[in-house]
């Protein structure tokens, strides 16, 4: 695989972040402009769980063309961003309403007649790219896809043997969007965001988009923060705009 350019180029927005203690609020669509056209934009959430879908249908609204959007598992979020023409290009592990109902017919209609690219990962794949752009290193050696069909899918990967075992390892490339999209159950006006369940790979994508916009539950006082910090997943520094959107993952949970 060719490198087109320095992995601390690729990070240069991320790297000069403004990571001062200040007030994020926005509202829903002032947060939709921090996504421009083209963009590679980071979903939180899985699945049916905690998808920011207020976020996205301020991105739809505001007619944004041609985003490369990326997520663990991706569901009826992705309906919605192929069929408005809003994204042409799908990074994820899965896209399906549910296992039950089987492919999406959307995704295949897009995908299958040329006017969508769809680039399907494992799901833990997707999860140590994300990790590795969050730790700021180029790429992650991984086994997961090692002897799997979806490997052969997959050409922007490289095969090694491991320079102490010698051990056979994949080597996957990081993953940094230029902006996170991601719902949380509460968090401050600065960002300190809190999660409650599953954080899925939000903490890294956080840590690892150029630009972070957080749709909120309630935003809460920062001396409520302070009761639990330890409850606080992802940090004020990494995060641009807040916005308070009860229920901002309707008709998802």
């Amino acid at each position: 695989m060719s490198v087109v350019q320095p992995y601390s180029k690729l990070r240069k927005d991320l790297a000069a972040r403004d990571r001062s203690l200040r007030e994020k609020v926005v509202s829903l669509e002032e947060a939709a402009s921090f996504v421009r056209d083209e963009d590679s934009v980071g979903i939180g959430g899985s699945t049916m769980s905690r998808t920011p879908m207020g976020l996205i249908w301020a991105v739809i609204r505001a007619k944004r063309k041609k985003l490369s959007c990326s997520r663990s598992i991706v569901s009826s979020d992705g309906d919605l961003l192929f069929g408005s023409g809003t994204c042409d290009h799908m990074i994820t592990s899965w896209f399906s309403q549910s296992i039950l109902w089987g492919i999406s017919k959307v995704m295949r209609h897009y995908v299958e007649t040329g006017k969508a690219r769809y680039d399907e990962w494992s799901h833990m794949a997707i999860g140590m790219r994300f990790r590795a752009g969050a730790m700021g290193v180029p790429f992650m050696p991984i086994r997961s896809m090692l002897g799997s069909d979806v490997l052969k899918q997959r050409p922007d990967t490289v095969e090694m043997d491991c320079p102490f075992t010698k051990e056979k390892l994949l080597l996957i490339p990081a993953l940094n969007p230029d902006v996170a999209l991601i719902h949380v159950q509460r968090c401050d006006a600065y960002g300190n965001a809190q999660i409650d369940g599953l954080p899925f790979v939000d903490i890294d994508l956080a840590m690892a988009a150029n630009k972070v916009i957080l749709s909120t539950e309630q935003v809460v006082s920062n001396d409520q923060i302070r009761r639990a910090p330890d409850r606080t997943r992802i940090p004020f520094f990494a995060v641009d705009a807040v916005v308070e959107l009860p229920f901002g993952c309707a008709p998802h949970e």
